[in-house]
């Protein structure tokens, strides 16, 4: 699924792709008996909740084969995964989310919402441990577990250590500034590569550690933009009795930080658009219809996941209607439940989406969108 900062990382390309989609969403923990024995049971599970709704053998053999237990991950975790034409096109893993029972589907179009939901409000993060002879840079997403790829410079180590070992004051001297020069150097690939990762990935946080010379090289090496994002801890997390824990716990308070941070911006910005002249949100369920079919939601907003309600998919635009409509110029698929068909039209119309706690919204609202241009000016 694509990475899409700011949003629930929906890839339009995967609603546009010919059916039939199988989608799972199960729990993937082990560390008990009971959840070996559960992990043991489940591909059989699966298999014949999707032969209930009639799907394909190629698919339901794709799928079993994908829904393997995460080991060495921490309990909870989930794996969600989609499998279309008897290929599994989606398997990711979902730290911290227990799913009670299996959430399987067969459909025209996936039915993303239980990833989307994961997701959150995903956001892409560099975690930089530097020394003075190189460092890794890995690359993050705030709602996934693991590391989504992994970059690595290896600095000349032994022309430091051997300039060291020149002797004599003289000689000292210049061994100090060819030394600070290859850790200059190191330091400035470092910071290169940085730079080039977080504004090829919107990256939206920078975290160093390491050796504290280093950080400080990389630090004041960073281009001006890619500076404004970064943190550092102050821990030499590239020695062997580095504790890895606390800066994880770390690393972890700095994302929530900023993930609350989000939230409180983004409640304000939906407050001060409702209520102007030539209002810049809606508010409420049918209002957030209408901008999806009028290709005006930017951003939909849910903070209560509108599972009462069910709409009609449609094969073209406006891609959505609500049931009993008069629709014109556009078969409809069928009728699904409210979430998944307005993650569909979220995706087919280039908007974003997310995913906040309860109240956030004003007025009590379950669900928002932010407008591409103001209400008033649609007629």
């Amino acid at each position: 699924m694509a990475n899409r900062a700011g949003s629930s990382g929906i890839d339009a390309t995967l609603f546009r792709q010919e059916g039939p989609w199988c989608t799972a969403f199960v729990d993937a923990s082990l560390g008990t008996t009971a959840a070996h024995e559960a992990a043991d049971a489940l591909p059989d599970t699966v298999a014949q909740l999707l032969k209930s709704q009639q799907a394909s053998a190629p698919d339901i053999e794709a799928m079993r084969s994908a829904l393997r237990p995460a080991e060495g991950r921490p309990a909870p975790v989930s794996r969600f995964v989609a499998v279309c034409d008897g290929q599994v096109v989606l398997d990711e893993l979902v730290q911290g989310v227990k799913t009670e029972a299996p959430q399987v589907d067969c459909s025209e179009f996936p039915n993303l919402v239980p990833l989307a939901r994961a997701h959150g409000g995903q956001f892409p993060y560099l975690v930089a441990e530097v020394g003075r002879d190189g460092g890794e840079v890995r690359l993050r997403h705030s709602a996934v577990a693991g590391v989504a790829e992994e970059y690595r410079i290896a600095g000349d180590r032994d022309e430091a250590h051997h300039a060291r070992r020149v002797p004599g004051r003289y000689e000292e001297s210049k061994n100090q500034h060819q030394t600070a020069e290859i850790w200059r150097r190191n330091a400035d690939e470092i910071a290169r590569l940085i730079d080039e990762i977080a504004r090829d990935t919107r990256a939206r946080l920078v975290v160093l550690s390491g050796d504290t010379k280093a950080r400080e090289l990389v630090l004041s090496q960073l281009a001006e933009p890619t500076r404004a994002l970064a943190v550092t801890l102050d821990q030499h997390t590239r020695t062997g009795g580095a504790d890895s824990s606390a800066v994880e716990k770390d690393i972890e308070a700095h994302v929530a930080a900023l993930l609350a941070e989000d939230i409180r911006e983004l409640s304000e910005r939906i407050t001060n658009q409702a209520n102007a002249t030539q209002p810049g949100a809606v508010l409420g369920f049918a209002e957030v219809v209408w901008a999806l079919q009028q290709g005006q939601a930017a951003t939909v907003v849910v903070a209560e996941f509108q599972d009462d309600h069910s709409l009609l998919a449609l094969e073209a635009e406006p891609w959505l209607a609500s049931e009993g409509a008069d629709i014109e110029g556009s078969d409809a698929l069928g009728s699904w439940p409210a979430p998944e068909v307005l993650l569909r039209a979220v995706a087919m119309t280039d908007a974003s989406i997310r995913y906040v706690p309860a109240g956030v919204l004003p007025n009590g609202a379950g669900i928002a969108a932010l407008l591409r241009w103001p209400k008033a000016e649609a007629a």
